[in-house]
């Protein structure tokens, strides 16, 4: 999944997030815990997401 879509998926789930800028990692803010890391093409794993959302 794109960034737009992971963080719109987070926000959904009050979550707030951000893309850390040393590695591309999609993160939760309040904690800086790893959510989604991007892969080569700067995308996210979207069950990387799901899962971290408790599904």
């Amino acid at each position: 999944m794109t960034a737009d879509e992971a963080i719109e998926e987070c926000r959904r789930h009050e979550i707030a997030v951000e893309i850390r800028d040393s590695d591309r990692a999609l993160i939760e803010k309040e904690t800086g815990e790893v959510i989604a890391e991007a892969d080569d093409e700067g995308e996210y794993s979207g069950e990387a997401v799901i899962s971290f959302l408790g599904y």
